[in-house]
């Protein structure tokens, strides 16, 4: 069984697949796109076949190691974190009308870490 057949059975079974290892390397035009809207468990469609943002990762960093083509990756973690960091943030500024410190309520972060996140993210 390969290792991508072995993810997807765990994708589809709700388990996490076992993580590719790698060593760091710099990369060039490689990137990961986390692609989808992301809605409560209450409005989402009683659909089986409706992809969940754990699938959505899985798929997306499957399609990066193949757009690679044998490269290492480099700070993957830190990659995939701000990938799925900023639209988070944006969502929940959005969500509070602007206002940092129910966006970080929101979150469940302090509104100082949120303040610093933005900064890091060019967002303020």
């Amino acid at each position: 069984m390969n290792r991508l057949a072995t993810r997807k059975e765990a994708a589809s079974s709700g388990k996490t697949p076992p993580a590719a290892g790698a060593s760091p390397a710099r990369i060039g035009t490689a990137s990961l796109a986390v692609t989808g809207s992301v809605r409560p468990a209450a409005r989402r469609p009683a659909q089986q076949d409706a992809e969940s943002l754990e699938q959505c990762v899985f798929r997306n960093l499957d399609q990066y190691f193949a757009d690679l083509g044998g490269a290492k990756p480099h700070a993957l973690h830190e990659m995939v974190l701000g990938a799925i960091e900023k639209p988070l943030l944006l969502f929940a500024l959005q969500r509070c009308d602007g206002n940092q410190s129910a966006a970080a309520d929101l979150l469940g972060i302090n509104r100082n870490t949120l303040r610093r996140k933005l900064q890091d993210y060019g967002l303020q």
